[in-house]
């Protein structure tokens, strides 16, 4: 019974280890510039998606070297309220529109990311999980423009 765990272990070490697996955004495999990036709108948003992006920026020698200008917008409404009229639920949505220009061509895309969280006692604490939220969907959003520009 001993000897069949570690057998069975083993195998499956073996099989799921060396299953070839790459994740698809990978910084090493990059294909594309950015030359320059402006920003129009939401400036938190602006701001994490630059720092995402960055990295991606000056290079040398590649065949795409692309010019981005991105405009952002955030919304955060109420979706639900409770018998006295105070917020139970808010959705917060980010907006993002990028015109992607390639030499003489021009690619005009839409990106939008959501999420909902329950309203909490203490506004502080609900600020912050606000800003928590506006951060991931604004990586999620950058980590979207990457895979858009390595596609192009």
């Amino acid at each position: 019974m001993k000897n069949f765990k570690s057998i069975y272990i083993a195998v499956f070490f073996v099989l799921f280890t060396s299953c070839g697996y790459t994740p698809l955004i990978n910084s090493v495999n990059n294909d594309f510039n950015i030359e320059s990036i402006a920003f129009k709108g939401d400036r938190q948003i602006n701001n994490y998606i630059s720092r995402t992006l960055k990295k991606y920026q000056n290079k040398k020698d590649f065949e795409k070297n692309y010019k981005i200008e991105i405009r952002s917008e955030y919304q955060k409404n109420i979706t639900n309220k409770d018998e006295s009229g105070n917020p139970k639920n808010y959705s917060v949505k980010a907006m993002t529109s990028i015109i992607l220009v390639n030499g003489d061509s021009e690619v005009t895309q839409n990106f939008e990311r959501s999420l909902t969280f329950s309203a909490l006692s203490k506004k502080i604490d609900e600020n912050e999980i606000e800003k928590k939220y506006k951060k991931n969907i604004s990586n999620l959003i950058a980590e979207d423009i990457i895979f858009f520009l390595r596609n192009q």
